[in-house]
C-alpha cells in the first residue's frame, strides 16, 4: 500500500472513529441522565401517591383511590399506575379490589424480596419503562405507617408499578443529539483535513524520493525533489537534490571519461542506464585488464588464441563467432570457427582468404556491423546457413597500424538485445590483447629470421641445434630410424668462378626449391652451409632414404638453370647414415653422412652413398 494510500485511510478512519467514539460516549451519557431522571420522577411519583392514599385513609375515602389512579394517568408520559397490597396488608384489611393484585413477575420478585426493579418494554411500538417500588413499614419519618397498619417495623405492605411512555424522550434524546453528531461530523472534515494538509508535504516528498532514487538505481541521477515545507521533511528535499548534484556530475564524468578511454559510446540515446552502463563497463574493464595479464604470461600465440576463444564463449556467452589472422597482409587464415557444423564452413564466403581485400574489415580497418547497416559486406554468408536472420560484428585488432586480425560475432535476433555493447566491449578485449600478440608475432618473426636462411628461405644450422634434442628423444622413444642425408653440389666453386656469384646463388636457391618439392611434409630440409643441405626424414628407414635421395639426385641432375650466360645444368652427391642405427648421437651421424658424401665425391660424385662400417676411420672420435 503506497503511502499516499495509508495517509488517506489513516485520517478516515481517525476521523470515523472520534466520531463514533464521541457520538457513542455522549448518547450513553444522554441516555444515563434520561434513565436516572425517569428513575428519580418515578420515585417522587410513588412517594407523592403513598403520600395521597395515607391521606385518603385518614380521611375516610381510600375507597376513592381508583380516581386517583385514573387522574395520575392523564398526566403526560405517564401510561400505568397500579398499587399492590402485601401479605401484611391483605391479612389485616383483605385482599382489595381486584387491581391490586400483583401482575408481573417483577411485581411478585419486589413483594417477596423489598427490592425496587426496573424493565423496558415494546408495546404497540412503544418504548414503556416501568419500575416498581416497595412500601416498607416504617414508625420514623414524616409518615407513620404503623398508625394505621398493624404490621411489624419493616414488613412490606405493598408496592406500587409506575408506567411512562419514552417516545417522547427518545425524540428529545434525537433532538437533543443531532446538533452534537453533526458538530462531530464537522469535526471529523476539519480533522481529516487538517491531516491532510499535515501529512502532504511528507506524502509528495516520499513519492518523489521513491521516484528519485529508482532511477538513480539504473543510473538517472537528473531527478529533484520540490520542497513542499521549511520543515525536516524540506531539508530532506534539499539534501537529496544535493546528494543528486553531485552523483550526476562525479558518476557522469566517470561514464563519459571512460567512454573516451575504451571507445564506448552507448547505442541507445536514453540516458536512464548511466550508474548501470558505467558498473558494467568498469567491470568489463577489470576483466579486459585480468585477461591481458593472463595472456601476458601464455606461451605462444596458439594458448593466446585459445583463451580469447574461452572468453567469447564463456565470458560473453557467445556461440557463434570466428577469429581470422591476416599472414604478411597477402592471406586471411581462420584461426577458430565456432558455431557451424562443419570445421571447413566459414561465416564469411571462402573467397577472403586468399583475398583479403575482398573483406570490408580488412579493407577499410574499422568495425564493420550489419546491425545498424544490414547487407554492408557482401561477403556475409551468415544468412544462408539455415539460422535465420543473423546479425554480424566485424572488430579489427590493429598491429603497428594495420590490421593484424579480425574477430566476427554473429547474433540472431533474439540475442540482439542481450548483447548491445558486444562490439565496444570485445573491442576492449582485442585492444587489451593486441601488444601482446603483437610482441609474441615480432618475437617469432625474430626467432624464424635468425634460424631461416635468407637466402632460401630455409631452417639454418642454429634451428637444427635447438630443435635436434626433441626430435631424437622422439625417435628413441618410438624406436624408429632418422634419416640424415648431406647433399652437395658437384662442382659448385666452378659456378661461382666461371658464371659468379648471382648464378652460384640462384643454383643455391633451385636446389632448395627441389628439396622443399621432393620431400614430405614431415621431413625437414636444413641449409646446412655453403652449398650443402641437411635432409632430415623422420620414421624411415635405409631403403626409403636411399629411394628419396636418388629422387632428388635425378630432379637435380635434370633440372635446368636458366642463367644470363644461358643454361645450365648441374649434379648433387648425397651422403646418407641412419640415427641411431648408424651412431648412439645424432652428430655422429651428420658426420657419418659427411664421410658418405665425400666418399661419394672421391668416387665419381654423381651419386648416393649409404655410410657403412667400413668407411669408419679407426679411433676418430665423433
Amino acid at each position: 500500500m503506497t503511502l499516499r494510500k495509508k495517509r488517506f485511510w489513516f485520517t478516515v478512519s481517525t476521523s470515523l472513529v472520534l466520531i463514533v467514539l464521541f457520538s457513542v460516549v455522549t448518547i450513553q451519557s444522554f441516555n444515563y441522565f434520561s434513565q436516572n431522571t425517569i428513575r428519580e420522577q418515578a420515585r417522587m411519583t410513588a412517594e407523592m401517591l403513598r403520600i395521597s392514599l395515607t391521606e385518603q385513609m385518614r380521611t375516610g375515602v381510600i375507597s376513592e383511590r381508583e380516581t386517583l389512579f385514573k387522574r395520575l394517568r392523564t398526566i403526560p408520559g405517564l401510561v400505568d399506575v397500579r398499587v399492590m397490597r402485601g401479605e401484611p396488608v391483605i391479612h389485616q384489611f383483605g385482599l382489595g379490589i381486584d387491581g391490586e393484585k400483583a401482575k408481573l413477575d417483577m411485581e411478585k420478585r419486589v413483594l417477596a424480596t423489598g427490592e425496587w426493579e426496573e424493565q423496558f418494554t415494546q408495546e404497540k411500538g412503544k418504548t414503556i419503562y416501568r419500575i416498581t417500588l416497595p412500601y416498607i413499614a416504617s414508625s420514623t419519618g414524616s409518615l407513620n405507617c404503623l398508625q394505621c397498619h398493624t404490621v411489624p417495623e419493616g414488613s412490606i405492605n405493598g408496592a406500587v408499578t409506575l408506567g411512562f411512555s419514552l417516545d417522547d424522550m427518545e425524540r428529545t434524546e434525537v433532538y437533543a443529539i443531532s446538533p452534537l453528531i453533526l458538530l462531530l461530523l464537522v469535526f471529523g472534515v476539519a480533522l481529516g483535513y487538517f491531516l491532510k494538509r499535515l501529512f502532504q508535504p511528507m506524502v509528495d516528498t516520499a513519492e518523489q524520493l521513491k521516484s528519485v532514487v529508482e532511477n538513480a538505481a539504473t543510473g538517472d541521477f537528473s531527478g529533484r525533489i520540490t520542497a513542499a515545507s521549511t520543515d525536516e521533511i524540506g531539508e530532506i528535499a534539499t539534501h537529496t537534490n544535493t546528494l543528486m548534484d553531485a552523483l550526476e556530475q562525479s558518476i557522469g564524468k566517470i561514464s563519459h571519461r571512460i567512454q573516451s578511454l575504451g571507445e564506448h559510446t552507448r547505442r541507445d540515446s536514453n540516458r536512464k542506464n548511466l550508474l548501470t552502463h558505467t558498473v558494467r563497463i568498469v567491470d568489463e574493464m577489470v576483466g579486459a585488464t585480468r585477461f591481458k595479464l593472463a595472456v601476458e604470461n601464455d606461451l605462444d600465440l596458439e594458448e593466446i588464441h585459445e583463451r580469447l576463444r574461452t572468453v567469447l564463449k564463456q565470458h560473453f556467452g557467445l556461440r557463434y563467432f570466428s577469429y581470422y589472422e591476416t599472414e604478411n597482409g597477402k592471406h586471411l587464415k581462420p584461426i577458430f570457427v565456432e558455431g557451424l557444423q562443419q570445421e571447413s564452413e566459414l561465416w564469411c564466403a571462402p573467397e577472403i582468404l586468399i583475398n583479403p581485400e575482398v573483406c570490408r574489415c580488412n579493407r577499410v580497418a574499422a568495425c564493420v556491423s550489419s546491425a545498424s547497416a544490414p547487407n554492408i559486406c557482401n561477403r556475409f554468408c551468415g544468412n544462408e546457413k539455415g539460422m535465420g536472420n543473423m546479425v554480424h560484428f566485424c572488430i579489427p585488432m590493429m598491429l603497428s597500424g594495420h590490421v593484424g586480425g579480425i574477430l566476427q560475432i554473429v547474433l540472431n535476433e533474439d540475442e540482439i538485445q542481450q548483447f548491445a555493447d558486444i562490439e565496444q566491449t570485445a573491442q576492449l578485449y582485442l585492444n587489451q590483447a593486441a601488444p601482446v600478440i603483437e610482441a609474441r608475432k615480432l618475437m617469432q618473426s625474430l626467432k624464424n629470421t635468425a634460424m631461416r636462411d635468407p637466402m632460401t628461405g630455409l631452417y639454418n644450422r642454429r634451428f637444427i641445434e635447438d630443435y635436434i634434442d626433441n626430435l631424437t628423444a622422439s625417435t628413441l622413444r618410438q624406436k624408429t630410424n632418422l634419416g640424415v642425408l648431406m647433399c652437395d653440389v658437384d662442382f659448385f666453386k666452378q659456378v661461382n668462378d666461371k658464371y659468379g656469384h648471382d648464378v652460384g646463388d640462384q643454383v643455391i636457391k633451385g636446389l632448395a626449391e627441389i628439396l622443399k618439392k621432393t620431400v614430405r611434409t614431415s621431413d625437414m630440409v636444413i641449409r646446412f652451409g655453403g652449398e650443402e643441405f641437411l635432409v632430415l626424414l623422420p620414421d624411415t628407414d635405409a631403403e626409403g632414404c636411399m629411394l628419396l635421395a636418388e629422387r632428388i639426385r635425378l630432379t637435380m641432375k635434370e633440372h635446368i638453370f636458366q642463367t644470363p650466360q644461358g643454361q645450365l645444368k648441374k649434379t648433387l652427391s648425397v651422403g646418407i647414415s641412419l640415427f641411431p642405427r648408424d651412431g648412439q648421437g645424432f652428430w655422429e651421424c651428420v658426420k657419418y653422412s659427411d664421410i658418405s658424401l665425400y666418399y661419394a665425391k672421391e668416387h665419381g660424385r654423381d651419386q648416393c652413398v649409404m655410410f657403412t662400417e667400413d668407411m669408419r676411420v679407426e679411433k676418430e672420435q665423433y
